[in-house]
């Protein structure tokens, strides 16, 4: 049953490097908030999904933008 404990073993060493590049990215995220996200993702070779979930599992947020005119009410 060596193969179990070699299993376990290679689950546990990708996690934890899921781990180390999420919190590398979080500090990109945080350090260069004129990076778009797809840009980060590019420059780490991942997914732009992988980016998000590093900023929500770091607690950070961008400000989004401003809605497009044609969604803006018209004051009359």
């Amino acid at each position: 049953m060596a193969t179990k404990g070699f299993k376990e073993t290679l689950k546990a060493a990708r996690k934890d490097a899921s781990r180390q590049v999420l919190s590398r990215v979080a500090v990109v995220i945080e350090a260069s908030p004129n990076l778009s996200y797809r840009q980060i993702a590019e420059d780490f070779g991942i997914g732009t999904s992988l980016v998000v979930q590093a900023a929500k599992e770091a607690g950070l947020s961008r400000p989004r933008g401003g809605a497009s005119p044609a969604f803006r009410k018209g004051t009359k």
